[in-house]
């Protein structure tokens, strides 16, 4: 009887620890993939996490538009110039990247409900500053060099690098590491253009 007795206690106390470390792993894993401390969880808020990551101010909101926006104008001046100069590579690589510079934004903007509110078409803009700044420049003046076409690339770039600096305060980290990466890019695209200026003016 005091065998039985024994074993009894020994499997009761097996069970109650091998449910305890179920539950420690079930809200282990599931916390690596980030969904939750429980699987429970999950069934009954299943937009928990959704809902989290839509959190965002409308100036934070008006920032990310206004960099897509910023993207664009790269991309739409980039490809005026480089119909302008076919024979000027720069303009048609970096091009290139511009619209993936903007795509990533987009992505951005598609997760937190910004609304895309402008045309894909070129030159055109819903930001009186990008509107300006693109018909301002050479671009709606083209009349002078290819040196200064690419003076204006290096403009661009400049500008992009000190705006996403700017943007990244007080951003979620996803929105601070895409907007990190188009720094690193612009920092790229500002070499190229550096490099095809010195290149100009060498001749």
């Amino acid at each position: 009887m005091k065998k039985i007795f024994v074993v009894l206690v020994a499997l009761a106390t097996f069970a109650t620890y091998a449910f305890a470390e179920g539950g420690k792993n079930q809200k282990r894993q599931d916390g690596e993939m980030g969904q939750g401390d429980t699987q429970q969880e999950r069934i009954t808020n299943p937009d928990q996490v959704n809902l989290s990551v839509r959190q965002l101010s409308e100036q934070q909101k008006e920032i990310i538009y206004s960099i897509y926006e910023e993207e664009k104008l790269a991309r739409d001046v980039y490809r005026t110039l480089g119909n302008m100069y076919p024979e000027e590579n720069t303009f048609a690589n970096i091009q290139l990247s511009e619209q993936n510079h903007m795509d990533a934004v987009r992505n951005l903007c598609d997760k937190y409900d910004i609304d895309i509110i402008v045309s894909d078409n070129t030159s055109v803009f819903s930001i009186p500053k990008m509107q300006d700044f693109y018909y301002d420049t050479f671009v709606g003046n083209p009349t002078g060099s290819l040196l200064e076409a690419l003076e204006v690339g290096k403009t661009i770039e400049e500008m992009d690098i000190n705006d996403l600096g700017l943007a990244l305060q007080d951003m979620p980290k996803d929105v601070a590491t895409v907007f990190n990466n188009l720094i690193s890019g612009s920092l790229n695209h500002l070499d190229a253009f550096e490099n095809a200026i010195e290149r100009e003016t060498s001749q």
